[in-house]
């Protein structure tokens, strides 16, 4: 059975534009409204080959086209227009969100025929018979494996801060006054949003066009995150064959190395936008986390690297592009 999808894809260099740039890529969607955030670069041409409109004005000439000959509509984190739902219903077309815990709208706006949740956390927002967990699939295609050797050169990717700076940016610079070993830090921020005064940190000014080329460099990325239930730095990281030092924190802590996990000191209640839902936010000590740069900072990370090509294969699109084309099709059969 073959699936038509009317996409909503970002065409941002930020998270939700690289989630759009490969479910587009590898789902092929039928028809798409490109949203772009004037904040950031938009790079449309992501999207060359398919059908595309701008989305950002969504005029009814432009939701009548969108809807015209679809099967199933497919939005990450949301509709952006939540008329497009009601009119999906009357013309009898399945609706699907691709959820985004600590995004989640607070009171949950329901009314998706179905919800793909990337982490378990986000089950226990949605109807449990509405709800399917799916982890979010690797490009290894793109994010091409590098075996590192030892801990030497470390990386963290700043970007644009993050929102509430939970990219854990601010943090590491504290952390670095207690580092005690000759390390290179290289932090890619989108704009100079963070300072320096330590001869080992490098501040590079750079929005990549293509974002595998953060992971082109390094032995080890840095990215002591706050609440989230994905974080795809820290998988692109590992695929590309980089130790990953981050938060311990669930889900990550139940597929990452453990010796690479800083605890947290508490958690705190925090809302990532005003009406966003709350969720519990990690405070760490910046001490621990220089201690476990101090740790790994020489040694071998042979096996870290190792790892996560493995994980990467295991979850890569090859292997979950079926699953996901599966989940559309039943969809449609109901």
């Amino acid at each position: 059975m073959s699936v038509r999808i009317g996409m909503i894809c970002r065409s941002d260099s930020v998270g939700l534009g690289t989630l759009s740039w490969e479910f587009a890529r590898h789902l092929k969607p039928h028809k798409v409204l490109m949203i772009h955030n004037d904040l950031h670069l938009s790079h449309p041409y992501r999207f060359n080959g398919l059908d595309v409109r701008d989305g950002n004005k969504m005029s009814p000439m432009d939701l009548e086209w969108f809807l015209k000959d679809i099967d199933v509509f497919f939005t990450i984190e949301t509709p952006y227009n939540w008329n497009i739902i009601k009119e999906c219903r009357k013309r009898g077309i399945k609706t699907v969100l691709y959820t985004m815990f600590e995004m989640t709208n607070d009171p949950i706006q329901l009314g998706f025929d179905l919800y793909i949740c990337p982490s378990k956390l986000d089950m226990k927002y949605f109807p449990p018979e509405n709800s399917i967990f799916l982890p979010p699939p690797v490009a290894t295609d793109r994010l091409l494996w590098i075996r590192r050797e030892r801990a030497n050169h470390f990386t963290h990717i700043g970007s644009h801060g993050g929102v509430g700076l939970r990219k854990g940016t601010p943090l590491l610079l504290e952390a670095m006054k207690y580092v005690k070993s000759d390390i290179k830090l290289t932090i890619f921020t989108w704009k100079p949003f963070f300072k320096s005064d330590d001869p080992r940190v490098i501040i590079e000014v750079v929005n990549f066009k293509n974002y595998w080329q953060a992971y082109r460099e390094g032995d080890c990325m840095i990215y002591m995150q706050g609440a989230n239930g994905i974080c795809l730095p820290i998988v692109e990281a590992m695929a590309s064959g980089m130790a990953v030092i981050t938060t311990d924190l669930y889900p990550f802590n139940q597929y990452m190395p453990k010796e690479l996990l800083v605890k947290p000191d508490k958690f705190v209640k925090r809302r990532f936008g005003s009406r966003l839902m709350e969720v519990d936010d990690p405070i760490i000590d910046p001490k621990k986390v220089a201690e476990k740069i101090d740790e790994i900072a020489g040694q071998s990370i042979v096996k870290f690297s190792k790892y996560g090509k493995a994980w990467a294969e295991k979850n890569s699109w090859e292997v979950l592009l079926p699953k996901y084309l599966k989940v559309f099709e039943d969809l449609c059969k109901k």
